[in-house]
Parts: structure tokens; sequence; C-alpha cells
């Protein structure tokens, strides 16, 4: 009779760490029976403290006596819905009961089971430990459902997430989420949200930041709460592994000029699937590279192995992805990460951007970032941004990139810059062109240092594009036409660098140019001056930095190239002969550059004027009261000129200073009769100070004769032309008193303007 009841009571058997392949077995083949099976953790609350308070021999007794009563108890709660499969112990009063069930179980079912088991088994274990005087012991009690994909795994994975749960208490509000956090994982119910990262100068998006949502309406909407639950149940890498797959999916959105930026924990930073996985063919299938990808490395936490860090963030840049450093100045050690990673992004923390508009010592210290970003060859992106006077600031300080709740918000799709902020990035954009209307550097057009290359059409294969790199060391570039006209270009470091990554030959070699090229390659046409292209190179990401420039004639046919090298050269050559020809007093240009200007502008074939400004009597002033008086009216006269011209100017106006007091200003023919107007009403009160200081009456003060010549399409076919015809007008105009204007259609007739 005894013995029939010790063979029921144990009819599941008893195990330890050692008898998990035996474990493994067992639950194979139930799952293989179409059943389900649940790890159930139990321990006893507070265990330690009863040993350290009652003594060895007492927590030991407590075991026993916990180890005697859970068959029984286990039986009791969990049969009434499955069968007990083993009871593995753990460590210490640690156990698992692995629980097999016939049909479908819930999570509810699994909580009821479980309050169940923690019911019988405090009233049983405090019934029999009546030697420990204090309040009764309490039972620590979680759950969690093995898969079978990996049972090993699972078995291991399934303690930590039940040990989780049990810590905080089967009936408590933060057991419910646990519980609704781990299903959140299992069903990767996690959602993207997308915020713009704004090109500042000009609005367009330089691309989005992906941000984890959780379900709406429950404890996880926020990423804040979502990653804490995260670090509590250490499944930082398992929901960051899920977001980066979720933002991966809109990767059909990205334009081949925009990017992605995805967070990386540092903890997490080795993920196969991005090194070892299809990101790469994913890409492709899209037309991007992994160029449109930028990684970023949080600063959440500290970096503890900066050497191992820095292979595996090398791993990355092999592959073509960028790198940026997120929240630099709010967590660990950010000035060494910046160190350590070089990288293509610098993305500065809130609290360095909040109120920057009326912190002097935060606008020092970004003046210094702008200043190291620049000389590191770097881009600054402000976060953060949440009021038009922070980004104003942000501009003033030579902040290129930023976002932020003003700039707009993060939205499922891809969120568009906000209209109140594209109207304020409007207003800056047309207050720098004013600022900017001086033409002070005269530069040719591109054909000048035009150079060629070889092409190829979109459908030739890779391997032939690595060959005529091979067969031809001084080549760098090669571009993809399509019917004559550019549609890619392909860099040799580029082609190299994605030949080199683990899988670039077999993903790439006998497959068409068009799946690895630039699809978005900067051209420019034959007539673009040559100072915009340079900026505009110059405004490209770091990858693509050194890229080419394609030049294309007016039906967007190819003409040739020019190499980044020859474009900066070619710059500092006429800068060299700006700074060496410009009048030292006004810093206008002189006359090397006024004659090209005209003869420029000659060839535009535009309804444009040409002003010539002349001075009255200023010998007999500069002889009456010095050289100095007179400095400062030629500087004054520079100043009235220059903001006529942003006033009432056309935005592509071009003022030169021919020597002592002669002007010239070159303006369109349209909104002519403003500027001028301002410039007679305006003129006296410009020198108003230096009457009074140098006492002058009414009767001596300063007066400019102005000779307007019209530039339009076949007038004149040379700048001395144009020169001689303007002489000819001043001298009307000096003939009348005052401050006046003299038009050249005018110039026969002896009419003039007078104030």
């Amino acid at each position: 009779m005894l013995s029939t009841l010790i063979r029921r009571f144990w009819r599941f058997p008893y195990f330890s760490l050692d008898k998990r392949q035996w474990m493994k077995t067992v639950i194979r083949q139930e799952i293989n029976k179409g059943r389900n099976v649940v790890l159930f953790y139990v321990d006893i609350v507070k265990m330690t403290e009863v040993q350290q308070r009652y003594g060895d021999t007492s927590a030991k007794r407590v075991l026993h006596i916990f180890e005697g009563i859970l068959p029984a108890v286990a039986r009791q709660a969990f049969e009434i819905k499955g069968r007990i499969l083993a009871i593995q112990k753990l460590w210490g009063d640690d156990f698992a009961i692995y629980v097999s069930f016939g049909g479908q179980v819930s999570d509810e079912d699994c909580r009821m089971l479980s309050i169940h088991f923690q019911e019988v088994a405090e009233r049983q274990l405090n019934r029999q430990v009546s030697f420990v005087n204090r309040e009764d012991l309490r039972v620590h009690i979680g759950y969690a459902p093995i898969a079978g994909h990996d049972i090993v795994r699972e078995m291991y994975t399934s303690v930590k997430h039940a040990v989780h749960m049990a810590k905080y208490g089967i009936t408590s509000e933060k057991y419910t989420h646990m519980t609704q956090f781990h299903k959140l994982l299992a069903e990767e119910n996690v959602h993207m949200h997308f915020m713009p990262i704004v090109h500042l100068p000009d609005g367009h998006a330089l691309g989005w930041e992906a941000l984890a949502r959780g379900p709406q309406n429950s404890p996880f909407a926020t990423p804040a709460t979502l990653f804490s639950y995260a670090e509590e149940t250490d499944t930082v890498f398992r929901l960051e592994h899920i977001c980066r797959k979720r933002a991966l999916e809109q990767l059909r959105y990205l334009n081949p000029n925009e990017k992605l930026f995805i967070n990386l924990d540092p903890r997490a930073i080795d993920d196969p699937f991005l090194l070892r996985g299809k990101v790469q063919s994913l890409l492709a299938n899209y037309g991007l590279n992994p160029h449109n990808i930028v990684f970023e490395i949080t600063e959440r936490h500290a970096i503890t192995n900066y050497a191992v860090f820095r292979k595996i963030i090398e791993e990355y840049r092999k592959k073509g992805y960028l790198i940026a450093v997120d929240d630099a100045g709010a967590g660990y050690s950010s000035l060494e990460s910046i160190a350590e990673i070089y990288p293509d992004f610098i993305k500065l923390d809130m609290s360095l951007i909040r109120n920057i508009d009326v912190d002097p010592i935060k606008q020092a210290l970004l003046e210094t970032f702008v200043s190291f970003a620049e000389k590191v060859n770097c881009k600054i992106i402000a976060e953060g941004i949440e009021t038009e006077r922070e980004l104003e600031t942000l501009m003033d300080v030579g902040v290129v990139y930023g976002q932020g709740y003003f700039l707009g918000k993060p939205d499922k799709g891809m969120a568009q810059v906000s209209g109140q902020a594209m109207n304020f990035l409007r207003y800056m954009q047309e207050k720098r062109r004013n600022g900017e209307r001086e033409a002070l550097i005269v530069t040719p057009d591109m054909t000048e240092i035009l150079a060629k290359t070889i092409c190829v059409e979109k459908h030739v294969r890779v391997r032939r594009v690595h060959e005529i790199f091979e067969q031809n060391q001084r080549i760098e570039s090669v571009v993809v036409l399509e019917e004559g006209r550019p549609i890619g270009l392909v860099m040799r470091f580029s082609l190299y660098q994605i030949l080199g990554g683990q899988y670039g030959i077999a993903l790439y070699y006998e497959r068409p140019v068009s799946h690895i090229m630039n699809t978005n390659p900067l051209k420019a046409g034959k007539t673009d001056r040559l100072d915009e292209v340079a900026k505009r190179a110059m405004a490209r990401d770091a990858y693509h930095l050194y890229d080419v420039v394609i030049i294309v004639g007016e039906q967007n046919e190819y003409l040739g190239i020019v190499t980044v090298q020859n474009l900066l050269d070619k710059m500092a050559s006429i800068k060299l002969e700006m700074a060496s020809s410009a009048n030292p007093l006004t810093g206008l240009p002189g006359n090397v550059q006024i004659e090209r200007e005209l003869n420029l502008r000659i060839k535009q074939r535009e309804a444009q004027m040409v002003i010539y400004c002349d001075l009255d009597r200023f010998k007999w002033f500069n002889d009456r009261y010095g050289f100095e008086v007179g400095d400062q009216i030629i500087v004054r006269t520079a100043n009235l000129l220059r903001e006529a011209s942003r006033r009432f100017g056309s935005g592509n106006d071009f003022i030169g200073h021919i020597g002592g007091d002669d002007f010239i200003l070159i303006t369109s023919a349209h909104g002519v009769d403003a500027l001028i107007a301002f410039l007679i009403d305006s003129f006296s009160s410009y020198f108003a100070d230096i009457y009074e200081k140098c006492r002058m009456g009414e009767e001596v003060q300063l007066s400019m004769s102005m000779a307007g010549v019209d530039l339009g399409p076949d007038l004149y076919t040379s700048a001395e032309a144009v020169a001689r015809r303007a002489a000819d007008v001043k001298k009307t105009a000096k003939s009348h008193p005052g401050t006046v204007f003299v038009h050249d259609r005018e110039c026969e007739q002896q009419t003039g303007v007078e104030v």
C-alpha cells in the first residue's frame, strides 16, 4: 500500500542542471505530439534573510521541507489542466516545473494556475515551518512557454523570463506588465515612427531617424518605457534587433539621396542580421547602397572595450554603412567615443540645444563642436530643436543639420518638415541670399576644367567595371549612361569597398552595374558657376565628398567630369587672383574682375543695367578735410551700394570698385527704378555724421552722379564698349547739380532726375 502511494507520488522525476539533454528530449516528444510545454519557476522569497537570521541549519530545514511538499503542491495546482513532466532543481531554493498541456493554454490560464500554486505552497510551507518565529514565508512564481524552436536555448531564456516575472509578484500590476512585454517581444509587436533630419540651408530632408513605439494605449507606447522593460529583463539586444528589422522595412520609401538613421546600443552592436545578413541585397533591390543607412551609436551606456568595439565598427564601415555618435555631450565618455569611432555625423544631445538662444556658454561650446567637425570632416546634427529662436541661433553658429519637434514630429510614415518650420527656413534662406548678393568672386564656368573618363551602359556587369579599374590605374571613376545621359556613377574606392565585403563578390560580381552605382551623383551644367558647384560638392556627405562631378549639356547629355581636386585648385587660384586685385579699402572686386564680369554678363543676353557711380568734387573734399575723411567717404559709398543691392537688387548683383571715387553696380533691368530711388533718397543721410563732424554747411555737401547703361541682347560685344558708353553718359550726369541718375536712352535729350 505504502509503495503504491510512493510510486504515485513520484510519478514525475526530479533532475539537476546536468540532465538538460534528457529534458530536451522529453520536451521535444511532447511538442511533436502537438502539446504545449510551459516552464514554471518557483523560489522562496528572501531565503538569504532566513539563513542570516536563523542560521544555516534552519535554512536547510526550510529548504528540505519545501522540496518535500513541492511535488504534491505542483500536482494539486497544475494537473487541473496539464501534466507535470519533471521538476528541475536549479540552484539553492530555485526550482523549474515543466508542465505539458493538451490544448491551447493562455496567459490568463497560466496566471491563474500560478496563483493557485502560490496559495497552496505558502499555506503548506508555513504550516510545517513553525520553528521560524517571524512573518509567514512567501513563494515567488513566474512562467514562460517553450516554443520548441531551440529547446536548450529556450530552457535557459524561459528561466530568465520566469525569474523576472516572479520577482514582481504574480498578482501585481508590474507582473502583468512583464507578461505583456514578453508577449510583445514574442509577437514582435513593435512599430516605428520616423523623425525628419533636415538640411537647414534649404529645408530638404537629409533622412529620417527610426524611433521605436510599442502598441498604442499600452504601457509600452513610449520608447522610454519600452527600453526600460528591456533593461530590466535583459532583452535589449532582442528588442533592438526587432526595431532594426522594422526600420529596414521602410527602405522601399527612401530616395537614393536620403538616409535612414538607426540606433545601435553599444551592448548590442554585433548583430549578425546587419553584418552577415541579407541587408545588402535588400538595399540593392531598392536601388540603394549601404551609405543610405547611418547607424547611431547611442551614448546612454559606457563602451567597456574600445578595442573590440572599434573592430566591429570597422566591419560596418567595410560594408559601406555610415556611423553617427548619438547623444554627444549627454552620456558616457562622449569625446572618447568620437575620437575612437571617427564618426560621419555627431548628433548633439538636446541638453546642449535647449535654450541655446539665451545661453552664451552653450553657444561657445557649440561653436567649438562646429569648428571641430569641419576639421575632422564630419557633420553636426542638432537634436531637440523646439523653438524658432533655437533654430535661428543654431544656423547662425553654422550648424547645417537639425531635428526636433519644431522641425517635424515623428510619424508612422516618412514625416515631412512642418509648415511653420519650412516658412522660417525659407525666410532664413532669403535673408542669407540677401546677405550674399554681392558677387565678390567672379568665376568661370565648368568647361574650363572639364576632363573625360570611361563610360559604360547600365546593363554592363560589375565584373567589367572592375576590369576597367584594374586595367586603368589612373581612372578613379566610371560614369553609367543610358542613351547618352548619365544616370549613375561608380567610384573606384566605392566598388572595391563593396566587393571587399564578406559576400561582395558573390552578391554583385555578375550583376548589372546599376545594382551598385550611385544613382544620385552630383551633376552640373556646363555654364554653371564654378563657385556654386564647389559649394554643392562640399555640402555632400562624407562618403561622397570626393566623388567626381558629372558635367552635362542643355539636354542632360554627358559632357565630362570635374574632380574635386581640380575644382578646389581652381577656386584657390581664383581667390588668390581676387585677393591680389580687390580694392584694399572697400574689399570690392577691382578692374580685372569687373572686366571679366562685364564680358560674362554680355554673353548671358539678359536685360540688365550697368550703373556707373562717380562722387562729385571728391578730390576737393579729400584735400580740404584730409585722407582719413576721404577714406571714410569711399567706404561709406561702398556700404550704400551694398545696402541698395541687398534691399532692391536682383539677388545676382555685382558691385565693383573701379578706383578712387568711381564704382560700378550691375543689376537686373526690371527692379532698377526702386534701387535708384533708394540711392538718391538715402545719399545725403548716409554722410550726415561726417558733415556734422567736419562742420560742413549745406552748400558743400557731397553728391553722386550715376550713369545707367542698358546691357540688353546684342547691344555690346565687349566690356570696353560698355565702359566707353558709361563714361559718355556719366559726363551728361555730371552736368546736373546734386545726386542724379541719367539713363543712356535719355542722354541725347540731356534729361536727369535730381533731389
